[in-house]
């Protein structure tokens, strides 16, 4: 069993480290996770949940970035499909290839040829690490593949390959290995103010928000790794640090299955791009971009936006005849964009990291997809830093999934044949080395293999297992990061007693907070899914959602 979080906040509190990440998205997992294994006392705070923010809220794509093509931004596509494949290699369980079909209409911004001119670019950037070659295919061809598009005015379509991810668990992996590798990562507790001496930061005071208890933690080297809160944690250091950041906002919808294969659709609109991509079953759609109109921590999709994507489903998928009465969820990130003039989409993906007069490191910008070159660089700042340049990156090179030993389930052979082929393989694939902890914990517990909801083949142990060794502290954790159930048609609605049943037995919440969690994690559904946007007016300056800066 992994530390228990009174352990981590023990370690946190009293250990000198040489590195503190502030920040648990997907770039401050993998800073950890990449100092952690070159042998660096690595600690890592999270003021929400890990993957909480922007690294849950993302198309679910690792990808190189077509439409970055029309926009100059070579550079970006030939790193991201770089590490489009290393992904694939140490994480095959969480990136997956997916097939996308490109439809060119009569009329589009785009036409037929730019389309097929982007497509050969981007298989020529990509030499040697294509998902699959691009095909062009006939209207008629295209058609057969998807019969849902619209055949009026269809002049063809592009297919191509690149990848589908599950974004919370991917950056799981990253925080779960780090702390393999003996990393102290801590998730709801809070930067209240950084630690300074006159050599520069040494740590932060933190709260931990969920005992509502402060305390001081000492490293030698600290990373703001906080995504689209960068500038707010950089003027602790400096209070008149210049902006940086340009937050843009986006959002998903998720509906019923409205199409089998993954579709990247234009708008005649405005000429934005938007995905339609199988997501279990069901589909994900998305994703429009607009000003920050709301604090980070509370945006959310405003009818209107959902609008601007059904509408522009219906005119491409005919036969979906979507409403809104259809929308099953809704989720709005920030991204981190570097400051830009012009439109948002336009904005460059690129990041940059920048060390302050005070010696803080701020990693800034950037796209999913780059994370692990992202963090690889700043681990190289930080080995430099602490006199362990020598250390190089293994990131690259070492599975994310861990693959179990064949002797390692062979033990508990009377669990998983009981599980049988099937339900064994998934959990093999979601959670990779975890799932032998699981099917221990069903060698204990066998009442814990029961089906935990009707409407889904989750078991009661993957609920455990969450709260027990993944660092799930509240029930939107569970439902909404580590199981993905959140966004299903039954929301999990059904589990709430259940998830708030073990939150007290392992974790020790009282009666009154599980209480609390449970309309949380209502209001969130409500949210999600318009619910409590009846008669809501939309802000001023946000009344055309898709494209916006």
């Amino acid at each position: 069993m992994t530390d228990t979080r009174t352990q981590v906040l023990g370690r946190l509190a009293q250990q000198q480290f040489d590195l503190l990440v502030i920040g648990g998205g997907i770039v401050g997992a993998g800073v950890a996770r990449d100092a952690a294994m070159r042998g660096l006392e690595v600690a890592l705070v999270e003021q929400g949940d890990f993957a909480g923010g922007t690294s849950s809220k993302t198309s679910k794509l690792i990808h190189g970035g077509l439409r970055y093509l029309e926009h100059g931004q070579l550079g970006l596509v030939r790193e991201s499909v770089r590490e489009r494949r290393v992904l694939r290699e140490v994480a095959p369980g969480l990136v997956r290839p997916l097939a996308l079909l490109l439809p060119a209409y009569a009329g589009d911004p785009r036409p037929a040829w730019k389309l097929r001119a982007g497509l050969w670019l981007y298989d020529l950037l990509a030499w040697g690490r294509t998902v699959q070659p691009h095909r062009i295919l006939s209207a008629r061809r295209a058609l057969a593949m998807e019969p849902t598009l619209s055949a009026e005015e269809l002049r063809g379509a592009g297919l191509y390959g690149d990848c589908q991810m599950d974004d919370a668990r991917l950056c799981l992996a990253n925080v779960l290995q780090a702390k393999s590798f003996g990393a102290a990562c801590a998730n709801y507790v809070r930067v209240q103010s950084l630690i300074m001496t006159v050599k520069g930061v040494c740590g932060a005071a933190v709260e931990d928000t969920l005992a509502q208890q402060t305390f001081d933690i000492r490293a030698r080297v600290v990373v703001n790794a906080t995504g689209p809160w960068s500038d707010v944690v950089r003027r602790l250091s400096v209070p008149d640090a210049p902006r940086r950041l340009a937050p843009t906002k986006g959002i998903h919808v998720v509906l019923p299955r409205i199409a089998e294969r993954g579709l990247f659709l234009q708008s005649g609109a405005d000429g934005r791009m938007v995905f339609v991509l199988p997501w279990g079953r069901v589909s994900l759609v998305g994703t429009t971009e607009s000003t920050v109109d709301a604090p980070l921590e509370h945006l959310r999709a405003y009818r209107n936006e959902v609008g601007y994507l059904l509408e522009l489903v219906n005119r491409r998928l005919p036969g979906a005849h979507v409403s809104e009465q259809d929308v099953i969820g809704t989720f709005a990130g920030a991204r981190p964009l570097l400051s830009f003039s012009g439109r948002a989409d336009a904005a460059s993906r690129e990041h940059r990291i920048e060390i302050d007069r005070r010696g803080l490191i701020s990693v800034m910008g950037g796209k999913y997809t780059t994370y692990r070159r992202m963090a690889q660089q700043v681990a190289d700042l930080v080995a430099k830093r602490v006199g362990r340049a020598s250390e190089r990156c293994l990131t690259d090179q070492v599975s994310l999934i861990e693959e179990l030993l064949p002797v390692s389930l062979e033990h508990w052979r009377g669990v998983t044949a009981k599980l049988g082929p099937e339900t064994l393989a998934r959990l093999l694939t979601r959670y990779g080395v975890g799932t032998s902890r699981i099917v221990r914990c069903l060698a204990e517990e066998p009442a814990l293999a029961s089906q935990a909801c009707a409407h889904h083949a989750l078991l009661d142990a993957e609920l455990t297992h969450a709260i027990r060794e993944e660092a799930a502290c509240t029930v939107t954790d569970v439902l909404a990061r580590r199981t993905s159930i959140a966004w299903s048609s039954c929301h999990g609605l059904d589990l709430v007693p259940k998830v708030v049943t073990w939150l007290r037995v392992l974790r020790g919440v009282s009666e009154d907070e599980g209480a609390r969690q449970a309309d949380d994690y209502r209001r969130f559904i409500a949210e999600s899914t318009l619910e409590r946007e009846r008669g809501l007016r939309v802000p001023d300056g946000s009344a055309h959602p898709a494209s916006q800066g």
